[in-house]
């Protein structure tokens, strides 16, 4: 059963968490783009693929390869991905680089299939759509991510959302045992 099921976790909050001011990060996107940023999540989904896009994405960016040289994994993270059989997705309104160096150097990027980041998808709502279109033959999808926005906004029939709450002691093998 474990073996036909996709899983798809969130980077920043489920794997790792990444030490950033998001005020300071906001006022300087705002201070780049002429006008006052109150969300980057909006922020990308009202202007991706466009220069505004780039210029933020290039500032952000710059925060999050600072973040990921100061973080670690989770200690449960590498045991859940080696115990898991199936098929994992890492989606992420991170950047692709931010993503792919802390991968590379904890050795993680060979336990998913695919991570998908904002300069691909302006939402995490089309990274599990996308997830859930190419991997339709399988029997069942697991999102994990610590936003309960995205967890309630990413609802879809066939698809098991997960609030984690590492804070309150949530463990990734621990959750993913109950919901298989």
């Amino acid at each position: 059963m474990m073996e036909r099921c996709v899983l798809i976790l969130d980077f920043d909050g489920v794997i790792t968490s990444l030490n950033i001011d998001w005020r300071r990060v906001r006022e300087e996107v705002s201070r780049r783009v002429g006008f006052k940023v109150k969300s980057i999540i909006a922020f990308w989904e009202k202007y991706f693929g466009t220069e505004l896009f780039n210029v933020a994405n290039g500032i952000v960016e710059k925060y999050e390869l600072e973040a990921v040289l100061n973080s670690k994994p989770y200690l449960d993270v590498k045991q859940a991905l080696e115990w898991f059989k199936g098929t994992t997705y890492l989606a992420s309104m991170q950047s692709e680089r931010a993503i792919s160096l802390f991968l590379d150097t904890y050795d993680l990027k060979k336990y998913f299939k695919e991570a998908l980041s904002r300069n691909a998808f302006k939402s995490k709502i089309e990274q599990i759509r996308y997830v859930l279109d190419k991997e339709k033959w399988r029997e069942k999808f697991i999102l994990i991510d610590d936003s309960k926005r995205n967890v309630v906004s990413c609802q879809q029939p066939g698809l098991i959302c997960f609030h984690l709450k590492r804070k309150t002691g949530n463990e990734l093998k621990e959750v993913l045992k109950q919901l298989l």
